[in-house]
């Protein structure tokens, strides 16, 4: 039984709405506080599960927002136990997931675990979503097509809602909100059904597990722990060189966790915490771009108290690629100059375009900046990067209130020995010694 859904006003009696933004599944940096930005912003507070779902309190929540999840990491029975009596205590819920594209006369439904929990609620996602008879839900259709967008139902005392991924947002800077003038009505409405104190404590879990590996302590959930000892073990093997291609340890405090990720999409660094995509890469099949992946978010530390100006994602990058080749690795040499290409064919001889211009291409930003590193590794030596970073820490004081690229040319020229800013010039550089205080 259907019923059609009418435009929903906001509820004049605002309530209080706890959401939690499940990413144990399947991380996502939209779904880390970007949702609750775009729909929730001024009506509650929202707060990341980063451990098991199984485990999540939600007794003092209304609202769980949910994805669909990746295969190597499928809802377990706890998980779907923990959503189920959420729903029955007046929880709503909301599944999110991704449309089928149909490829000529084949037809197939999404079979993803999120796919796998909405059925047992009797919605199933294909081109568009299909619900089942044996339930009265209310749906949202399209204006053009009316198919159902978005649809929900009474479970217990709570709601469990499903739609298509593409009705929300997908920017990680929350700057498309849309269908908010319907989305944050309805979300307001459903989630009155559960009352929640907001004078008591709200806070979303962290990863429940932990395993030190020598200095370092590598935290994990359920979903993950078949990947921590690996990638923790990975991390151990890569240290040694970034030690060897920087000349220097990390700075006091830096990458002490390793935060294991239910994603393929990436990782992530906030100085003493690294984050590792559990699969990036297609790990552990293929070894390359985990090698890699870490050295550069292990490189983010490295480099601070003071962050790179201009070059700060190349350079870690840079310095995942060159543990890749310590280590014997073909495809280090073939990223390397993969990038490099795409760099010369913006700017052939890489002396035309400013790379510190607010228009500077993305590709000759980083096919310069691997370009000076690899110019300085060979007229200077192999071990001039890791002159440059000993420069670094014993010129530039952790209390130094900036670093600018005038200020890296300037510790490059004391690394070196040789006045290095003529030369940055030749390469379009807009850099000044006169705007450094470290040269000469």
């Amino acid at each position: 039984m259907f019923l059609s859904a009418l435009l929903l006003a906001v509820p004049q009696a605002q309530h209080m709405v706890h959401s939690v933004s499940d990413i144990s599944q399947e991380f996502s940096f939209y779904m880390d506080g970007r949702f609750a930005r775009q729909y929730l912003d001024g009506y509650g507070r929202d707060v990341r599960n980063w451990g098991s779902l199984s485990k999540l309190d939600l007794s003092n929540a209304n609202l769980l927002l949910l994805t669909e999840g990746d295969s190597r990491i499928p809802y377990s029975d706890g998980a779907i136990d923990n959503v189920n009596c959420f729903l029955q205590e007046g929880g709503t819920v909301l599944m999110m997931l991704k449309p089928v594209v149909q490829k000529g006369k084949e037809f197939s439904f999404n079979k993803s675990p999120g796919s796998v929990l909405a059925k047992k609620y009797g919605a199933r996602m294909a081109d568009v979503l299909h619900l089942d008879q044996q339930h009265v839900w209310t749906i949202k259709h399209d204006d053009k097509l009316d198919n159902p967008l978005l649809a929900w139902r009474k479970v217990g005392e709570g709601n469990f809602l499903v739609g298509s991924r593409k009705l929300f947002g997908h920017r990680p800077d929350a700057s498309d909100p849309i269908n908010a003038e319907w989305i944050t009505p309805l979300l307001l409405k459903l989630t009155k059904d559960k009352k929640v104190d907001p004078k008591t404590a709200f806070k979303g879990p962290w990863a429940e597990h932990e395993m030190r590996l020598g200095p370092l302590v590598v935290e994990y959930h359920d979903g993950t722990e078949p990947f921590a000892r690996a990638i923790g073990e990975e991390y151990q093997k890569i240290r040694p060189h970034l030690v060897e291609v920087t000349g220097v340890e990390p700075s006091e405090g830096m990458i002490k966790r390793l935060l294991i990720l239910p994603t393929g999409g990436g990782g992530f660094s906030s100085g003493a915490r690294i984050a590792i995509g559990a699969w990036w890469g297609n790990y552990p099949k293929q070894r390359y771009g985990m090698v890699e992946l870490i050295g550069h978010e292990a490189g983010h530390s490295w480099v601070l108290p003071h962050a790179e100006p201009l070059w700060n994602e190349p350079i870690a990058t840079w310095l995942g690629i060159q543990v890749g080749k310590r280590m014997g690795m073909p495809k280090a040499e073939e990223t390397l100059n993969r990038q490099l290409g795409k760099g010369r064919k913006l700017d052939p001889d890489f002396t035309k375009i400013n790379p510190l211009s607010q228009d500077a291409p993305r590709d000759l930003i980083w096919g310069k900046s691997y370009f000076v590193f690899e110019e300085m590794e060979r007229r200077f030596g192999p071990g001039a990067m890791a002159k440059y970073f000993r420069t670094k820490r014993a010129t530039v004081s952790a209390t130094h209130s900036s670093y600018t690229m005038d200020d890296c040319v300037a510790i490059w020229s004391l690394a070196t020995g040789e006045d290095l800013f003529p030369w940055f010039r030749s390469l379009a550089f807009d850099v000044q010694a006169e705007r450094t205080k470290f040269y000469p």
